[in-house]
């Protein structure tokens, strides 16, 4: 039992010894996967601009930026007004809810209130409710 506690050791040290070693070489040498960074597109398309304007104001936003809540609700209101798209228009009510300032929804309340509670979507939403 001795000898195998012995033997488990001693290739334990040479593997720590090998990688070691391997490590030493490895951190002189020249990184042989670097990659030239890729340019740029020089015009990004409109629509490809938009969904990834949404993505980063939605990343923002999803972290407790409040501006970037704000301005993503109003994005997405405005999509609403364009293409009609119900799924922008209740996006937009969930970012509006999730905000903390409530006061500084006024705007986005009054702008709900007065375009938006005729829509199936927002029909029953607090905000449409008579005396909520």
């Amino acid at each position: 039992m001795y000898d195998r506690v012995i033997q488990l050791a001693g290739s334990f040290a040479a593997g720590a010894l090998a990688s070691g070693a391997l490590l030493a070489f490895a951190a002189g040498s020249p990184p042989s996967n670097v990659v030239a960074p890729r340019s740029m597109a020089a015009v990004p398309l409109p629509a490809v601009a938009g969904a990834s304007r949404l993505g980063l104001l939605r990343n923002e936003a999803a972290s407790g930026d409040e501006l970037s809540n704000w301005q993503l609700s109003n994005a997405l209101f405005d999509r609403y007004d364009a293409s009609g798209e119900a799924d922008d228009l209740y996006e937009a009510l969930i970012w509006m809810e999730r905000r903390r300032d409530v006061s500084g929804n006024a705007q986005l309340i009054a702008r709900v209130v007065d375009r938006y509670c005729g829509q199936r979507v927002v029909r029953w939403h607090w905000f449409c409710v008579e005396g909520e």
